[in-house]
């Protein structure tokens, strides 16, 4: 099997997350889109999106506070190469830190992103499922002592919720030890507020999400193959008062285009973020068209959009960059 063979197989069970519904049809250009606090920015991910969001929070650590990974590995892993990605990187075997710091520190020499010194006091929380079968745990435990010779304090390690590769949720989705569409495991356990309540302290009870899910225009990020629209979900308040901003990354093929926003309406967020002032931004990749080594829609952790997709240079980094720069006015 030749390896552009090997990864469409490796990739083809990399998925998580996102399901049936659209959302409201709102444009980012409504005059009701929310008012960010620009130093409140955190970030999450499950799988591809995972490693999305480890890359994002390294690259631009001076604006991103905080990071939760679910079943990702270290910053800059597969070193552009589609061996590592499909390899060590998922199942991994031989897979020590010293790679990834040694791009980190050269990528901060290089001021290609920001300093590293910025990640010693951000929280990051860190979860794989007991029943996991497709990313290693190895892969999780590489990501913590990468933060760790960082000198990153304050992470959460969660290896004991009985979950195979998705997102747990208290009680939607299917079985909790089930790999299934939409990758949603119903495992009466809250990801999506643990890992808020670790990135942004103590918040307010969970409740119903009655603010509006929003759709939020991508079309200018080809480069980046992201699709036309994304989604927000911006409580009430959140139009008339300053707010906290968290990214989520879904993972390989459970963008809208594969099905609908299961994750921006079903992973737990929003259920969080009316009562505590919180703005989620579901930015959403595409099945590459052009380049043939994307087609399930995950996240650039391997190189595909270019040499530079885990720097701020990079196209997905910097198309995300943008987008948050829209919500909370250019951040440096």
């Amino acid at each position: 099997m030749n390896a552009n063979r090997l990864l469409l197989l490796i990739m083809s069970v990399l998925i998580a997350g996102c399901g049936s519904k659209d959302g409201d049809t709102s444009s980012a250009s409504d005059p009701n889109m929310p008012i960010i606090v620009p130093e409140s920015i955190t970030v999450s991910g499950i799988s591809s999106g995972a490693y999305m969001a480890g890359q994002l929070h390294v690259a631009h650590s001076s604006i991103v506070n905080g990071a939760g990974m679910i079943a990702g590995g270290p910053y800059d892993c597969a070193q552009n190469t589609m061996q590592r990605a499909i390899g060590p990187c998922i199942n991994g075997d031989g897979l020590t830190i010293d790679t990834a710091l040694g791009s980190a520190r050269a990528a901060a020499a290089d001021q290609a992103i920001d300093s590293l010194d910025n990640l010693r006091d951000d929280p990051v929380w860190l979860f794989h499922g007991s029943n996991d079968s497709v990313v290693a745990r190895d892969i999780v435990d590489a990501s913590g002592r990468f933060y760790d010779s960082l000198g990153t304090t304050k992470i959460a390690r969660v290896f004991d919720v009985p979950a195979t590769h998705g997102i747990p949720t208290l009680s939607n989705g299917s079985a909790c030890d089930t790999f299934a569409a939409p990758y949603l495991q119903a495992c009466d356990y809250d990801a999506a507020g643990q890992l808020l309540e670790h990135l942004l302290g103590p918040l307010q009870p969970r409740q119903t999400a009655s603010g509006t899910l929003r759709r939020v225009d991508q079309s200018d990020f080809k480069d980046a193959e992201f699709l036309d629209e994304g989604f927000v979900y911006v409580p009430d308040q959140c139009t008339r008062k300053r707010c906290k901003l968290h990214v989520v990354f879904h993972g390989c093929q459970q963008s809208a285009e594969f099905v609908g926003a299961a994750i921006a309406e079903g992973a737990g967020y929003n259920e969080w973020a009316d009562g505590n002032d919180l703005v989620i931004l579901y930015p959403q990749v595409a099945a590459s068209r052009l380049v043939p080594l994307n087609p399930l829609g995950c996240w650039d952790w391997w190189g595909y959009t270019g040499d530079d997709y885990a720097r701020q240079s990079g196209a997905q980094i910097r198309a995300i960059k943008t987008m948050i720069d829209r919500l909370a006015g250019p951040l440096k």
